[in-house]
């Protein structure tokens, strides 16, 4: 009765409004009071299943996952005066060990290399591949020697001209479970090793004209991954940034050098990747992942914030990893070689150019297949039916993690991408 009474007494003076107001705040009440109650059992009984599931999976993958081997001399044990990739034709490359001397013996032009260092964690050490030729060291190498080095033609890349090379010569120190405090502990005295070996070589010879003064080329970064297992992620920000320091600083020569790219790739989606199961384990360490990259993309845009006020040009590049299920299992598409030949340009022609248009358009040897993958796979012998056909697990090594086969050479298109467009930024 006496509830009534209020009813009533609220609607006199408030109307229907006041009504409601007053039903939606004992509502509110009534809501916060019942999720109270189950907060203190109903969430700790959720988290506690979560975390038992979580170990759970974590175990099973600990048991099923094959524990790959690099390839031989790697890490630490690589070959201290490089491997070398020269281009023999526009498409076929060729790998070989020695020093720039033994490689130019006998030419009577100077034998100018493009030095490559790639330092990092398991990637780099070459997990899951049997040579370096096909491990992602090897294959962004020979994406480079395509890019800078001489095919008998002058290269048609405004930001490359001038700058032909005749071969790649590349380092690849890298070792599996580092975080980017052990690569910065472990791998940046080699490559400090690699500069000490170059610079050295150089005095007092005419071969330092082969590097167009420069020691290194470009650098590749790869770290991160182990972080997201780090149980300190919050750690990572400043060890990141610790990590690019010392990369540009040598100790002995004061920098590498300013004109120097350091390329870092980054982060796959870990909610993506086979081998993990998608919940819990997938979507907590994906969670984790997304944290790594934005503080990764953050440390990088205060480096290049830094590099536009020293230098005015950006020397360092986030390497992005697109994501592979957007065009994984689509079937391409046909154009034309010559994008004139269209129905449009048949419209707007004479008679005599519009036969020969239609004609050229009715031809299907002038077909060209286009897929989103060839963009950086380039030609590696993949009909339409094949292309079409390819998986996750086609990337990946027999892990499902580590990349192989197509990863590597996908990983190592998209850094020459990266550097190119760092080129083309500093004219």
């Amino acid at each position: 009765k006496l509830y009534s009474q209020n009813i009533s007494k609220i609607i006199h003076n408030h109307g229907l409004n006041g009504v409601i107001s007053l039903l939606a705040r004992r509502l509110a009440r009534l809501v916060i009071k019942t999720a109270k109650t189950l907060t203190s059992k109903g969430v700790i009984r959720a988290a506690s299943v979560t975390a038992g599931l979580f170990v759970l999976q974590a175990l099973y993958v600990l048991v099923k996952t094959p524990r790959l081997s690099p390839p031989d001399k790697s890490g630490v044990n690589f070959p201290r005066e490089g491997l070398s990739v020269s281009l023999q034709n526009e498409d076929r490359c060729r790998i070989e060990k020695g020093s720039a001397d033994s490689a130019g013996k006998g030419s009577k032009t100077k034998w100018r290399e493009f030095r490559l260092v790639l330092i990092g964690d398991s990637p780099v050490e070459g997990i899951g591949n049997s040579h370096h030729s096909v491990a992602l060291s090897g294959r962004t190498a020979e994406a480079f020697a395509k890019l800078v080095c001489r095919s008998g033609r002058e290269h048609d890349d405004r930001a490359l001209k001038g700058k032909q090379y005749d071969s790649v010569r590349y380092w690849s120190y890298g070792k599996s479970g580092l975080t980017a405090r052990g690569v910065n502990r472990e791998m940046v005295p080699l490559l400090h090793r690699v500069v000490d070996d170059v610079v050295s070589s150089s005095n007092g010879d005419t071969a330092a004209e082969n590097c167009f003064e420069k020691p290194i080329h470009a650098i590749v970064l790869l770290c991160g991954v182990n972080n997201v297992l780090d149980p300190r992620p919050t750690t990572f920000y400043r060890d990141v940034h610790s990590l690019i320091h010392s990369i540009k600083h040598h100790p002995k020569f004061g920098s590498i050098d300013k004109d120097t790219p350091l390329l870092i790739l980054g982060l796959p989606d870990f909610t993506k990747l086979p081998f993990l199961p998608s919940w819990p384990m997938g979507w907590i360490l994906g969670f984790r992942g997304r944290y790594i990259q934005h503080v990764l993309e953050t440390v990088i845009q205060e480096v290049q914030q830094e590099e536009m006020i020293e230098s005015g040009r950006i020397q360092t590049r986030m390497v992005r990893i697109p994501e592979l299920n957007d065009v994984l299992g689509t079937i391409g598409y046909q154009r034309y070689e010559s994008s004139s030949c269209s129905i449009d340009d048949a419209n707007s022609e004479s008679d005599g150019a519009t036969e020969s248009v239609l004609r050229k358009m009715q031809n299907p040897f002038k077909m060209k297949f286009c897929h989103p993958l060839l963009e950086y796979l380039g030609d590696v012998g993949l009909d339409q039916a094949k292309i079409s056909s390819l998986g996750m697990q086609d990337f990946l090594s027999d892990d499902g993690f580590h990349p192989g086969r197509y990863g590597t050479i996908y990983c190592g298109n998209l850094i020459v991408d990266a550097y190119r467009k760092i080129m083309s930024n500093t004219l």
